[in-house]
């Protein structure tokens, strides 16, 4: 039995690696049920149950071990086994203090409160240095935008194989075109690829107002039609994010308008973006750019907002929306190795919206553009 001795104070988390970001990042093991990690004097270990002790046992970070929680509790008298793992752990390694994410389950919390350990969240980001991509996070990212990549081809073949029926809607093979089918087929071919996606936006016309709307219904031509597409690798848990806005047929004048200043927003963004400033600067170079072309950023009678009214980018990752930020209150320095997106958008319920997104990583001297599809709006 555990000998009780305070030897200080550590990091633990308690999720699974679908709920955290952090707990697959730190110990490398994808498991869709909970599981205990924690660091204490420098040694990292995750302590998963049998079912998942060989798995784990491979798949782990070389410096992370493995520990088979049914071992732990044979260490502790029968009467005492079924208490919290994490107590258990606790009293293993004579542990009265834990780090936590803010995530960490308050349940459980309260529970180790009792038994006097005490669990201290940390407010900021547990792994600070996740903002930094190293070069083999960055080929995973490099991989999920590859596919992503192509999906948005495939979105914008299905409008170049569409026809303009006589009352404005768009056709494929004898049907109507909706949005919910290029949701769909999107998401399916992400599936056959080792992908996952899900809530996808190809939201057209008027929904596109609302740049988080999934959309519905018909593809109209002459409207345009934001596809937002972010799919996360099964493999290893890092996403991709990119955005184009299309028109199937011709553009209204607002609308070419509006492309046209967010598309030189984007552009302006690009050529400036490196290491060394915060990334409130750039969102202001955008929204710069977007007033100059007329755009104002207001909020209507009707309580909408107009305008560019979000900000320019985030981080990407194990999370799809992580640190650094592109916006106002965006006070990270930018270093080599973030990885950030850059998303300038305007909406209006009157036309629509527009949005154009790239993922890039930054360099020592600029930014890579993981993007190769051109921003083109009309197709005829």
């Amino acid at each position: 039995m555990p000998d009780g001795r305070n030897i200080g104070c550590g990091k633990l988390i308690c999720a699974s690696s679908a709920e955290s970001s952090d707990i697959l990042y730190a110990s490398g093991f994808n498991a869709a049920d909970e599981f205990l990690y924690f660091e204490l004097n420098g040694k990292r270990t995750a302590v998963v149950s049998p079912l998942e002790f060989q798995r784990a046992r491979s798949e782990v970070h070389e410096d992370v071990g493995v520990m088979d929680s049914t071992d732990i509790a044979r260490e502790f008298p029968r009467e005492e086994r079924q208490q919290p793992l994490a107590l258990l752990v606790s009293r293993k390694c004579g542990v009265t203090r834990w780090l936590v994410p803010g995530s960490f389950p308050l349940g459980l919390a309260e529970k180790l409160r009792a038994a006097g350990v005490e669990t201290v969240p940390v407010s900021d980001d547990f792994f600070p240095e996740r903002a930094v991509k190293t070069e083999r996070e960055i080929g995973f990212i490099r991989e999920s935008m590859a596919a992503t990549e192509e999906a948005m081809h495939q979105v914008e073949s299905f409008l170049r194989e569409s026809k303009i029926r006589t009352d404005g809607m768009l056709e494929l093979n004898g049907q109507i075109l909706l949005c919910e089918w290029i949701r769909s087929e999107v998401e399916a071919e992400f599936k056959r690829k080792g992908f996952s996606a899900s809530r996808t936006i190809i939201a057209c016309g008027p929904d596109a107002s609302a740049p988080h709307c999934i959309g519905s219904g018909p593809v109209r031509a002459g409207e345009p039609l934001v596809a937002d597409i972010f799919p996360r690798s099964d493999r290893t848990g890092y996403w991709g994010d990119m955005t184009r806005t299309f028109v199937k047929g011709k553009a209204s004048p607002v609308v070419l308008r509006a492309f046209q200043a967010v598309k030189n927003a984007s552009e302006e963004v690009l050529k400036v973006l490196k290491p060394g400033r915060p990334g409130s600067d750039y969102h202001a170079l955008a929204a710069k750019v977007l007033e100059s072309a007329g755009f104002r950023t207001v909020r209507g009678a009707d309580g909408i907002p107009r305008g560019f009214f979000h900000g320019l980018g985030h981080g990407v990752g194990l999370d799809i929306h992580e640190n650094p930020r592109l916006s106002p209150s965006g006070s990270t320095i930018l270093e080599p190795g973030h990885v950030v997106s850059v998303e300038p958008g305007l909406y209006d319920p009157a036309w629509g919206g527009i949005r154009l997104e790239d993922l890039v990583v930054i360099r020592a001297d600029g930014c890579e553009n993981f993007c190769t599809m051109p921003k083109e709006l009309e197709i005829p």
